[in-house]
Protein backbone atom coordinates (compact mmCIF):
# COMPACT_ATOMS: atom_id res chain seq x y z
CA UNK A 1 0.00 0.00 0.00
CA UNK A 2 2.91 2.17 -0.75
CA UNK A 3 2.96 5.25 -2.66
CA UNK A 4 4.49 5.35 -6.49
CA UNK A 5 7.94 5.13 -6.70
CA UNK A 6 10.30 6.52 -9.48
CA UNK A 7 12.66 4.18 -10.72
CA UNK A 8 15.48 4.86 -12.91
CA UNK A 9 18.32 7.00 -12.99
CA UNK A 10 18.19 10.42 -11.70
CA UNK A 11 16.96 12.54 -14.73
CA UNK A 12 14.16 9.38 -15.24
CA UNK A 13 13.28 10.07 -11.75
CA UNK A 14 13.11 13.76 -11.91
CA UNK A 15 10.66 13.57 -15.13
CA UNK A 16 8.31 11.08 -13.91
CA UNK A 17 8.02 13.23 -10.48
CA UNK A 18 7.62 16.37 -12.66
CA UNK A 19 4.61 14.57 -14.52
CA UNK A 20 3.00 13.13 -11.96
CA UNK A 21 2.64 17.26 -10.52
CA UNK A 22 1.65 18.51 -13.69
CA UNK A 23 -1.60 15.90 -13.32
CA UNK A 24 -2.33 17.37 -10.31
CA UNK A 25 -2.19 20.79 -11.02
CA UNK A 26 -5.66 21.36 -11.00
CA UNK A 27 -5.31 20.38 -7.43
CA UNK A 28 -1.72 21.97 -6.73
CA UNK A 29 -3.57 24.66 -4.20
CA UNK A 30 -5.84 22.79 -2.69
CA UNK A 31 -2.89 19.92 -1.69
CA UNK A 32 -1.01 22.51 -0.05
CA UNK A 33 -4.34 22.95 2.09
CA UNK A 34 -4.19 19.58 3.22
CA UNK A 35 -0.99 19.19 3.55
CA UNK A 36 -1.13 22.53 6.40
CA UNK A 37 -4.12 21.04 7.69
CA UNK A 38 -2.52 17.64 8.03
CA UNK A 39 0.35 18.48 10.00
CA UNK A 40 -1.58 20.73 12.18
CA UNK A 41 -3.36 17.47 13.06
CA UNK A 42 0.00 16.54 15.60
CA UNK A 43 -1.05 18.76 17.54
CA UNK A 44 -4.24 17.74 19.02
CA UNK A 45 -2.05 15.08 20.47
CA UNK A 46 -0.43 15.48 23.56
CA UNK A 47 3.39 16.38 24.08
CA UNK A 48 4.73 12.93 24.48
CA UNK A 49 2.85 11.38 21.51
CA UNK A 50 3.25 14.70 19.31
CA UNK A 51 6.35 14.53 17.59
CA UNK A 52 6.18 11.05 16.74
CA UNK A 53 2.97 11.48 15.38
CA UNK A 54 4.68 14.71 13.30
CA UNK A 55 7.09 12.34 12.47
CA UNK A 56 4.95 9.78 10.85
CA UNK A 57 2.90 12.45 9.01
CA UNK A 58 5.50 14.22 7.18
CA UNK A 59 6.67 11.45 5.28
CA UNK A 60 7.28 12.64 1.41
CA UNK A 61 4.63 10.39 0.17
CA UNK A 62 2.83 11.41 -2.85
CA UNK A 63 -0.83 11.82 -1.15
CA UNK A 64 -2.59 10.10 -3.87
CA UNK A 65 -5.66 9.35 -1.42
CA UNK A 66 -6.62 12.79 -0.67
CA UNK A 67 -5.86 13.66 -4.74
CA UNK A 68 -8.46 11.18 -5.78
CA UNK A 69 -10.66 12.79 -3.16
CA UNK A 70 -10.26 16.44 -4.65
CA UNK A 71 -9.83 15.23 -8.00
CA UNK A 72 -13.38 13.91 -7.94
CA UNK A 73 -14.19 16.61 -5.74
CA UNK A 74 -13.62 18.76 -8.78
CA UNK A 75 -14.90 16.86 -11.51
CA UNK A 76 -18.58 16.76 -9.94
CA UNK A 77 -18.58 20.64 -8.80
CA UNK A 78 -15.38 21.68 -7.13
CA UNK A 79 -13.72 21.33 -3.70
CA UNK A 80 -14.39 22.78 -0.87
CA UNK A 81 -13.12 22.88 2.44
CA UNK A 82 -15.12 19.45 3.15
CA UNK A 83 -12.54 18.01 0.19
CA UNK A 84 -9.71 19.21 1.88
CA UNK A 85 -11.17 17.51 5.85
CA UNK A 86 -11.85 14.58 3.88
CA UNK A 87 -8.48 14.70 2.25
CA UNK A 88 -6.93 14.56 5.47
CA UNK A 89 -8.87 11.50 6.78
CA UNK A 90 -8.16 9.22 3.75
CA UNK A 91 -4.23 10.58 4.03
CA UNK A 92 -4.50 9.70 7.83
CA UNK A 93 -6.04 5.89 7.47
CA UNK A 94 -3.14 5.63 5.02
CA UNK A 95 -0.17 6.66 6.96
CA UNK A 96 -1.89 4.54 9.96
CA UNK A 97 -1.97 1.42 7.53
CA UNK A 98 1.93 2.03 6.67
CA UNK A 99 2.84 2.34 9.89
CA UNK A 100 1.42 -0.83 10.84
CA UNK A 101 2.36 -2.47 7.12
CA UNK A 102 6.39 -2.03 8.29
CA UNK A 103 5.79 -3.56 11.42
CA UNK A 104 4.80 -6.43 10.21
CA UNK A 105 7.38 -6.56 6.99
CA UNK A 106 9.90 -5.47 9.64
CA UNK A 107 11.00 -2.49 6.84
CA UNK A 108 13.96 -0.13 7.96
CA UNK A 109 12.58 2.75 5.21
CA UNK A 110 9.45 4.41 3.93
CA UNK A 111 9.90 7.12 1.40
CA UNK A 112 13.77 7.00 2.45
CA UNK A 113 13.14 7.75 5.81
CA UNK A 114 13.44 5.15 8.60
CA UNK A 115 10.66 3.12 9.44
CA UNK A 116 8.70 4.16 13.28
CA UNK A 117 9.26 0.57 13.64
CA UNK A 118 13.24 0.88 13.03
CA UNK A 119 13.33 4.38 15.14
CA UNK A 120 11.17 3.34 18.21
CA UNK A 121 10.20 -0.18 18.00
CA UNK A 122 7.05 -2.45 17.51
CA UNK A 123 5.00 -1.36 20.65
CA UNK A 124 5.28 2.20 20.33
CA UNK A 125 5.04 2.17 16.56
CA UNK A 126 1.63 -0.23 16.33
CA UNK A 127 -0.17 2.64 19.33
CA UNK A 128 0.63 5.07 16.94
CA UNK A 129 -0.69 4.24 14.12
CA UNK A 130 -3.86 3.02 16.13
CA UNK A 131 -4.08 6.78 16.95
CA UNK A 132 -4.10 7.76 13.72
CA UNK A 133 -6.62 5.90 12.96
CA UNK A 134 -8.67 6.47 15.96
CA UNK A 135 -8.16 10.22 14.99
CA UNK A 136 -9.03 10.14 11.19
CA UNK A 137 -12.62 8.43 12.61
CA UNK A 138 -12.83 11.29 14.44
CA UNK A 139 -12.16 13.92 12.13
CA UNK A 140 -15.21 12.11 9.94
CA UNK A 141 -18.01 12.17 13.02
CA UNK A 142 -16.80 15.98 13.65
CA UNK A 143 -16.73 17.16 10.15
CA UNK A 144 -18.83 15.00 8.31
CA UNK A 145 -22.72 14.03 7.84
CA UNK A 146 -23.14 10.14 9.24
CA UNK A 147 -22.95 8.80 5.36
CA UNK A 148 -18.98 9.94 5.02
CA UNK A 149 -18.29 8.79 8.59
CA UNK A 150 -19.72 5.25 7.92
CA UNK A 151 -18.49 5.05 4.40
CA UNK A 152 -14.56 6.05 6.10
CA UNK A 153 -15.27 3.26 8.68
CA UNK A 154 -15.87 0.58 6.31
CA UNK A 155 -13.05 1.14 3.75
CA UNK A 156 -10.80 1.40 7.08
CA UNK A 157 -12.42 -1.55 8.26
CA UNK A 158 -11.95 -3.70 4.60
CA UNK A 159 -8.15 -2.74 4.99
CA UNK A 160 -7.61 -4.28 7.72
CA UNK A 161 -9.57 -6.99 7.15
CA UNK A 162 -7.58 -7.56 3.66
CA UNK A 163 -4.47 -7.05 6.05
CA UNK A 164 -5.89 -10.07 7.90
CA UNK A 165 -6.62 -12.18 5.11
CA UNK A 166 -2.93 -11.41 3.42
CA UNK A 167 -0.99 -12.16 6.97
CA UNK A 168 -3.08 -15.42 7.34
CA UNK A 169 -2.50 -16.49 3.54
CA UNK A 170 1.83 -15.98 3.77
CA UNK A 171 3.38 -19.04 2.32
CA UNK A 172 0.18 -20.42 1.08
CA UNK A 173 1.36 -22.03 -2.02
CA UNK A 174 -2.29 -22.98 -2.40
CA UNK A 175 -3.54 -19.22 -3.40
CA UNK A 176 -5.47 -18.44 -6.22
CA UNK A 177 -4.63 -15.70 -8.15
CA UNK A 178 -8.44 -14.92 -8.23
CA UNK A 179 -8.13 -14.66 -3.71
CA UNK A 180 -4.86 -12.39 -4.30
CA UNK A 181 -7.08 -9.78 -6.59
CA UNK A 182 -9.50 -9.85 -3.71
CA UNK A 183 -7.33 -8.96 -1.27
CA UNK A 184 -5.62 -6.64 -2.64
CA UNK A 185 -8.93 -4.82 -3.29
CA UNK A 186 -9.79 -4.63 0.37
CA UNK A 187 -6.28 -3.68 1.22
CA UNK A 188 -5.48 -0.95 -1.27
CA UNK A 189 -8.90 -0.42 -3.11
CA UNK A 190 -10.54 0.23 -0.61
CA UNK A 191 -9.15 3.51 0.23
CA UNK A 192 -8.99 4.67 -3.59
CA UNK A 193 -12.65 3.85 -3.77
CA UNK A 194 -13.86 5.56 -0.70
CA UNK A 195 -11.55 8.65 -1.65
CA UNK A 196 -13.13 8.89 -4.71
CA UNK A 197 -17.03 8.21 -4.05
CA UNK A 198 -16.79 10.67 -0.90
CA UNK A 199 -14.73 13.27 -2.70
CA UNK A 200 -18.50 13.05 -5.81
CA UNK A 201 -20.70 12.55 -3.12
CA UNK A 202 -19.88 15.89 -1.05
CA UNK A 203 -21.20 17.77 -3.80
CA UNK A 204 -24.28 15.86 -3.81
CA UNK A 205 -24.44 14.95 -7.76
CA UNK A 206 -26.18 12.37 -9.68
CA UNK A 207 -26.08 9.07 -7.74
CA UNK A 208 -24.27 7.34 -11.29
CA UNK A 209 -21.39 9.88 -10.84
CA UNK A 210 -20.91 8.44 -7.51
CA UNK A 211 -20.74 5.27 -8.27
CA UNK A 212 -18.44 5.24 -11.39
CA UNK A 213 -15.91 7.34 -8.89
CA UNK A 214 -15.88 5.01 -6.72
CA UNK A 215 -15.79 1.95 -9.28
CA UNK A 216 -13.11 4.04 -10.71
CA UNK A 217 -10.75 4.25 -7.55
CA UNK A 218 -11.24 0.78 -6.78
CA UNK A 219 -9.86 -0.22 -10.55
CA UNK A 220 -7.30 2.55 -9.90
CA UNK A 221 -6.66 0.58 -6.28
CA UNK A 222 -5.88 -2.90 -7.68
CA UNK A 223 -3.61 -1.77 -10.41
CA UNK A 224 -1.49 0.33 -8.39
CA UNK A 225 -1.31 -2.49 -5.71
CA UNK A 226 -0.02 -4.83 -8.63
CA UNK A 227 2.42 -2.07 -9.70
CA UNK A 228 3.01 -1.64 -6.33
CA UNK A 229 3.96 -5.51 -5.72
CA UNK A 230 6.15 -5.95 -9.02
CA UNK A 231 8.27 -2.78 -7.52
CA UNK A 232 8.80 -5.25 -4.85
CA UNK A 233 10.24 -8.20 -6.65
CA UNK A 234 11.85 -6.20 -9.49
CA UNK A 235 12.55 -2.55 -8.11
CA UNK A 236 15.96 -1.38 -6.66
CA UNK A 237 16.26 -0.19 -3.01
CA UNK A 238 17.87 3.36 -3.55
CA UNK A 239 15.13 4.72 -6.69
CA UNK A 240 12.56 2.98 -4.88
CA UNK A 241 12.79 4.75 -1.15
CA UNK A 242 11.69 1.79 0.53
CA UNK A 243 12.48 -1.43 1.59
CA UNK A 244 12.68 -4.20 -0.85
CA UNK A 245 11.66 -7.53 -1.40
CA UNK A 246 10.28 -7.82 2.15
CA UNK A 247 6.63 -9.56 0.40
CA UNK A 248 9.17 -12.75 -0.76
CA UNK A 249 10.64 -12.55 2.92
CA UNK A 250 7.50 -12.61 4.71
CA UNK A 251 6.12 -15.32 2.60
CA UNK A 252 3.27 -12.59 0.76
CA UNK A 253 2.41 -14.28 -2.63
CA UNK A 254 1.85 -11.50 -4.89
CA UNK A 255 0.81 -11.63 -8.77
CA UNK A 256 3.95 -12.54 -10.54
CA UNK A 257 4.72 -15.58 -7.88
CA UNK A 258 1.62 -16.51 -8.53
CA UNK A 259 1.36 -16.68 -12.41
CA UNK A 260 4.76 -18.51 -11.95
CA UNK A 261 3.01 -21.22 -9.78
CA UNK A 262 0.41 -21.30 -12.35
CA UNK A 263 2.49 -21.43 -15.34
CA UNK A 264 4.49 -23.82 -13.60
CA UNK A 265 4.33 -28.09 -14.36
CA UNK A 266 2.75 -31.01 -11.54
CA UNK A 267 5.89 -32.47 -12.03
CA UNK A 268 8.23 -29.12 -10.97
CA UNK A 269 5.78 -27.25 -8.55
CA UNK A 270 7.20 -28.66 -5.80
CA UNK A 271 10.43 -27.44 -6.20
CA UNK A 272 9.43 -23.75 -7.51
CA UNK A 273 7.55 -23.52 -4.52
CA UNK A 274 10.74 -24.32 -2.75
CA UNK A 275 12.35 -21.80 -4.27
CA UNK A 276 9.79 -18.82 -3.32
CA UNK A 277 9.61 -19.78 0.46
CA UNK A 278 13.53 -19.94 0.38
CA UNK A 279 15.03 -16.75 1.41
CA UNK A 280 18.03 -17.43 0.38
CA UNK A 281 20.03 -15.12 -2.32
CA UNK A 282 20.81 -18.08 -4.95
CA UNK A 283 17.46 -19.45 -4.81
CA UNK A 284 16.01 -16.10 -5.48
CA UNK A 285 18.40 -15.43 -8.56
CA UNK A 286 16.81 -18.44 -10.08
CA UNK A 287 13.48 -17.59 -9.21
CA UNK A 288 13.81 -14.47 -10.87
CA UNK A 289 15.73 -16.08 -14.05
CA UNK A 290 12.14 -18.22 -13.91
CA UNK A 291 9.85 -15.13 -13.11
CA UNK A 292 11.87 -13.80 -16.53
CA UNK A 293 11.24 -16.80 -18.86
CA UNK A 294 7.54 -17.52 -18.07
CA UNK A 295 5.49 -14.84 -19.77
CA UNK A 296 4.92 -13.73 -16.25
CA UNK A 297 6.08 -10.46 -16.95
CA UNK A 298 3.49 -9.77 -19.68
CA UNK A 299 0.76 -11.27 -17.94
CA UNK A 300 1.31 -9.24 -15.27
CA UNK A 301 1.31 -5.89 -17.63
CA UNK A 302 -1.92 -7.18 -19.05
CA UNK A 303 -3.34 -7.66 -15.92
CA UNK A 304 -2.51 -4.01 -14.45
CA UNK A 305 -3.88 -2.70 -18.18
CA UNK A 306 -7.48 -4.61 -17.94
CA UNK A 307 -8.03 -2.97 -14.74
CA UNK A 308 -6.51 0.27 -16.13
CA UNK A 309 -8.90 -0.10 -19.03
CA UNK A 310 -11.75 -0.89 -16.69
CA UNK A 311 -10.84 2.62 -14.91
CA UNK A 312 -10.96 4.55 -17.88
CA UNK A 313 -14.12 3.02 -18.37
CA UNK A 314 -15.95 4.30 -15.31
CA UNK A 315 -14.58 7.95 -16.56
CA UNK A 316 -17.01 7.81 -19.29
CA UNK A 317 -20.20 10.30 -18.77
CA UNK A 318 -18.46 12.35 -16.31
CA UNK A 319 -18.11 16.25 -16.71
CA UNK A 320 -15.19 17.21 -19.23
CA UNK A 321 -13.33 18.96 -17.12
CA UNK A 322 -9.63 19.77 -16.23
CA UNK A 323 -10.26 17.33 -12.73
CA UNK A 324 -11.68 14.20 -14.80
CA UNK A 325 -9.00 14.78 -17.42
CA UNK A 326 -6.30 14.29 -14.31
CA UNK A 327 -7.97 11.43 -12.77
CA UNK A 328 -7.60 9.62 -16.55
CA UNK A 329 -4.22 11.37 -16.50
CA UNK A 330 -3.07 9.27 -13.86
CA UNK A 331 -3.84 5.80 -15.34
CA UNK A 332 -1.54 6.57 -18.32
CA UNK A 333 0.75 7.52 -15.45
CA UNK A 334 0.41 4.05 -13.87
CA UNK A 335 0.49 2.44 -16.90
CA UNK A 336 3.85 3.99 -18.03
CA UNK A 337 5.36 3.53 -15.19
CA UNK A 338 4.51 -0.25 -15.07
CA UNK A 339 6.09 -0.08 -18.59
CA UNK A 340 9.11 0.91 -17.82
CA UNK A 341 9.20 -1.40 -14.98
CA UNK A 342 8.34 -4.57 -16.31
CA UNK A 343 9.66 -3.97 -19.89
CA UNK A 344 12.58 -2.09 -20.51
CA UNK A 345 14.26 -2.32 -17.08
CA UNK A 346 13.04 -5.82 -16.61
CA UNK A 347 14.31 -6.52 -20.03
CA UNK A 348 17.65 -5.47 -18.96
Amino acid sequence: MGELTSKGNGTQASGRMSELMRLLNPISQDLGRVETALMAQAAEFPLGVRDRVQFVLGGTGKRLRPSLALLAGGATGGVTDKHIILGVIVELIHIATLVHDDILDEAELRHGLTTANARWGNEISVLVGDCLFAHALKLAATHHPNEVCRKVSEASNAVCVGEILQTQRRFDLDLSVEQYLDIIRMKTGALFAVSCELGAFLNAPPASAVKSLSEFGDNLGVAYQIYDDCVDIFGHERQAGKSLGTDMKKGKLTLPLLLLLEHTGADKREEVGAMILNADPGERARLMKLVLSNGVVSESLATIDRYIGRARANLIGLPGNAHTAALAGMLDFIGSKSRVLLCEEVAA
